[in-house]
C-alpha cells in the first residue's frame, strides 16, 4: 500500500481541524447556555403613591361624569305613565273620620315616570353623582329629605 499523497494528508488535516473546532464552539455555547442564564432585570424610578391615587381619582370622576346622567335618568319601568302600565293600580280605605290611606302613596314613584331619580332614596343616592341635568335636557331631580315616614301622597 502507498501512503496518502502529502495533499491528501493537508486537506484531511484541515478538515479534521474545521469538524472540531466547530464542535468546540458548539459545546462552548450550550454549555454557557446552560450554565447561568441571564435574567432580565427592570428597576422603577420613584413611586409617587399620592400622585397615583390622584390620577385614579381623577380618572375615576371623569368616567362617572359621562355616565352619571344616563344613569339617573334610566327608565327602568318602560310602561310607566303608559295606559297599560300593569302596576298602576292602588286601592283605598277609609276607616270613620280618618284620613283615606291607600297603596297609591307606594306604587306612585314606580308608576309615574318610573325612573330611578324618581325612587325615595334611590334618588337621594343618585345626588351624590355629579352632573346635573339628564340626556333629555330636563333637571335632574333634587333628593327631596327623608325622615322617618316622610313619603308624601301625590
Amino acid at each position: 500500500m502507498s501512503s496518502p499523497s502529502p495533499r491528501l494528508r493537508r486537506t484531511v488535516a484541515r478538515l479534521g481541524l474545521t469538524v472540531s473546532a466547530g464542535a468546540a464552539l458548539a459545546g462552548a455555547g450550550a454549555a454557557e447556555a446552560h450554565a447561568s442564564p441571564q435574567v432580565p432585570s427592570a428597576t422603577l424610578g420613584r413611586t409617587d403613591v399620592g400622585a397615583a391615587f390622584e390620577g385614579t381619582g381623577i380618572a375615576l370622576e371623569k368616567s362617572v361624569e359621562g355616565l352619571s346622567p344616563v344613569v339617573k335618568s334610566f327608565k327602568y319601568h318602560p310602561l310607566a305613565a303608559t295606559g297599560v302600565d300593569p302596576l298602576d293600580n292602588g286601592a283605598s280605605t277609609q276607616v270613620s273620620n280618618f284620613k283615606p290611606v291607600g297603596t297609591r302613596l307606594v306604587t306612585a314613584p314606580v308608576t309615574d315616570r318610573g325612573q330611578v331619580q324618581d325612587l325615595p332614596v334611590a334618588g337621594q343616592a343618585l345626588g351624590v353623582l355629579p352632573g346635573g341635568t339628564t340626556p333629555a335636557g330636563a333637571p335632574a331631580a333634587a333628593p327631596a329629605a327623608l325622615g322617618p315616614l316622610s313619603l308624601n301622597a301625590r
